[in-house]
């Protein structure tokens, strides 16, 4: 497979037989807000919209609106302003002065706190425009995960779910699960971004109780056992936007605490920020997602290596054979592509 060559996903439409679409996010440091949307509007065009100065977007592009922001939602969401509002503070403090702490918390943010460029949902055959924008990026400084051992930074997948059905969405996590240990060997997630848990993998007990054949749940079923093992966003694939998309009034009874998006997509977090790397192409992460949607799609290969990964999970200290399970994904990588 060429790593810097998009490639296609085995079902390209919808339900409704329109062009699947796909959103992506993208962390960075290096650059203001300002100088992040003068090179985004050179590549798009737009106005600029500054809902606060941590928080931009750009509208009206061709290709819908773009978010920027400094990745820490207390000042995204103007924090300290609503929270002097809810104590009946606002007036206590001058606006000033409330501009100036902000700004100081946002000072010390941005040592470990990335800034984000979010795209709307783009069709499939439009998705080179992250490409240009990540490319100009790196032309004028922006720096990405390994810039810094602190900087934990992801480029995040939001792609469209081909068929929301329980038949659709349980094949993409069996072919994820099975996938991982090869993803990460292919991707080589940073050890500061392993280390935290945002990219925490599956559990081997959640991953064992779907990868049974007998496992043939409902949606609901299917919804309340990811809330049960997963009760949390911080997951290398996270259901709960799509989960939420499906129920949200269930799934918020559970996770009242989380902000979650609701939309019809995977969210996908595993590929580092490279942003700052020549080399680097963003179809390299987009094709690793490929990978597990053609595998779900797959079906013999699916049931066959379903139930090689059960056993291999079964096998006691399996992850010293880790390279050798590594290997038999291999042989169906180098069959499918």
């Amino acid at each position: 497979m060429n790593r810097r060559v998009w490639n296609p996903p085995p079902i390209q439409t919808n339900a409704e037989g329109e062009l699947r679409s796909v959103g992506f996010e993208l962390e960075y440091a290096g650059l203001t807000l300002d100088e992040s949307a003068g090179i985004v509007m050179q590549k798009v065009g737009g106005w600029l919209d500054k809902i606060n100065p941590y928080h931009y977007k750009i509208r009206d592009t061709e290709y819908g609106t773009f978010t920027l922001v400094l990745d820490f939602q207390f000042l995204v969401e103007s924090g300290l302003s609503r929270w002097l509002h809810q104590i009946g503070l606002e007036q206590a403090l001058e606006q000033e002065t409330v501009e100036a702490i902000e700004r100081f918390i946002a000072d010390l943010s941005e040592m470990v706190v990335p800034y984000e460029i979010s795209t709307s949902p783009l069709p499939l055959d439009s998705i080179d425009v992250v490409e240009t924008i990540k490319e100009a990026l790196r032309e004028h400084g922006a720096m990405g995960t390994k810039a810094d051992p602190l900087y934990a930074f992801g480029f995040h997948i939001n792609p469209e779910v081909a068929r929301i059905s329980v038949d659709e969405i349980l094949k993409t996590l069996r072919a994820f699960f099975i996938l991982y240990d090869y993803l990460v060997d292919w991707i080589k997630p940073d050890m500061t971004r392993r280390l935290t848990p945002y990219i925490d993998p599956f559990d081997t007990i959640y991953m064992r109780h779907l990868l049974q054949p007998s496992y043939q749940p409902t949606m609901p079923q299917l919804i309340d056992d990811y809330l049960h093992y997963n009760p949390t966003r911080n997951r290398a694939l996270d259901m709960l936007p799509l989960f939420a998309w499906i129920d949200l009034d269930h799934v918020m009874a559970q996770m009242g605490d989380e902000k979650i998006s609701a939309r019809p997509t995977y969210h996908y977090r595993l590929p580092n920020s490279r942003v700052d790397e020549s080399e680097w192409s963003i179809f390299e992460a987009w094709n690793s997602w490929v990978l597990v949607e053609k595998l779900a799609h797959d079906e013999k290969a699916l049931q066959r290596l379903s139930m090689q990964y059960l056993e291999y999970l079964d096998t006691p200290f399996y992850f010293f054979q880790k390279d050798a399970w590594i290997e038999e994904v291999k042989r169906w990588v180098e069959k499918s592509c």
